[in-house]
């Protein structure tokens, strides 16, 4: 069996080492994301909603494709007009972060976002909405302290967290170089760590930042459903509307199909999002009426709408209610 193997082997081995130089170049990671023209998610297909009326048109959620760069689709990058290249960098809050802690950071970034849009959506509804759980959770680590993303702070020095007001009064209380005792949670076990209150830019800090993630109690009860491939706050906006339309029964469709794309807060303000130009170009690649668009993308997109001389209403939103009012006015 060894002499059939060496065999094989000398008589195959250049073919045998190309492929393999051939498999290391398709699959070697490069530092870099390759941006490309996006699509659409149509939103009623993860709204889970026992009594769901049906509408004509759509709501839709708009992103950007986005490859890991290998070999091949770095190279591809500069010959695709429409394909841009990205330093992983521009993703990352320190150098030392991976593909696998950026994406876990997007997966918590997602469930904010769900739970700012179910606030947002049931309190313009007038629908009873309550605070069930939150959790303080490390979504980037400035410095190396040990904490890690997905990390929920319990306690700070003995006392419980319950907001970030009161972490910061704790850390604020301390010396530089004095250390605080915390208390978290990680992958549902419950661990202390000692960390380092630093001069943060000027700042007193632990080097962490962190983002209060609410859980609540709704009637009707709504459930969002995404795929693990699917992260990021920039659905925030269309999620919220439809949400809104599904438990206020109002048609903010009248027949046409609309996209959009914006994070958005507990108090309803529509925050800025990247890649609005591929966004706008999914939006046209699917046929789309309406883009709403938040105030700090809008001269971007409007550029983009008007270089490729696009066919589509772009609208200008600052808060979930231009955009309520916008799709409700009567035409």
């Amino acid at each position: 069996m060894k002499d059939k193997l060496l065999k094989f082997w000398k008589e195959n081995k250049f073919y045998l080492l190309a492929l393999l130089l051939v498999w290391i170049i398709s699959n070697y990671r490069l530092p870099y994301y390759v941006a490309t023209p996006g699509g659409i998610i149509n939103i009623d297909d993860r709204i889970v909603y026992e009594d769901k009326k049906e509408y004509d048109g759509s709501l839709n959620m708009l992103y950007v494709t986005q490859y890991e760069a290998t070999v091949p689709i770095y190279l591809l990058s500069y010959i695709m007009n429409d394909w841009d290249l990205e330093s992983i960098h521009e993703n990352q809050i320190n150098e030392e972060e991976d593909y696998k802690e950026i994406d876990k950071r997007n997966k918590i970034m997602l469930e904010n976002s769900i739970n700012n849009a179910r606030y947002v959506a049931y309190t313009a509804s007038g629908k009873r909405i309550e605070v069930k759980n939150k959790k303080n959770l490390v979504v980037a680590s400035l410095v190396d302290n040990g904490l890690k993303i997905g990390d929920e702070i319990l306690s700070a020095d003995d006392k419980s967290i319950s907001t970030l007001e009161e972490l910061k009064e704790i850390i604020t209380s301390k010396e530089i170089d004095d250390t605080l005792s915390l208390k978290i949670k990680r992958d549902n076990k419950e661990l202390d760590i000692d960390v380092l209150v630093q001069d943060i830019e000027g700042t007193k800090g632990i080097g962490v930042v962190v983002m209060t993630n609410y859980e609540y109690e709704t009637d009707p009860e709504i459930e969002l459903k995404f795929k693990k491939s699917e992260s990021g706050s920039s659905g925030g906006l269309m999620m919220a509307l439809s949400i809104y339309a599904t438990i206020s029964e109002e048609d903010v469709l009248k027949g046409r199909n609309i996209a959009g794309t914006g994070t958005i807060d507990i108090d309803g303000n529509v925050g800025p999002i990247d890649g609005i130009k591929y966004k706008i170009m999914g939006a046209v690649k699917n046929k789309m009426d309406v883009v709403l668009v938040p105030t700090d993308n809008y001269e971007e997109a409007l550029k983009v709408v008007k270089e490729k001389k696009y066919d589509i209403e772009l609208v200008e939103v600052k808060t979930f209610n231009d955009a309520i009012e916008y799709l409700l006015k009567e035409e």
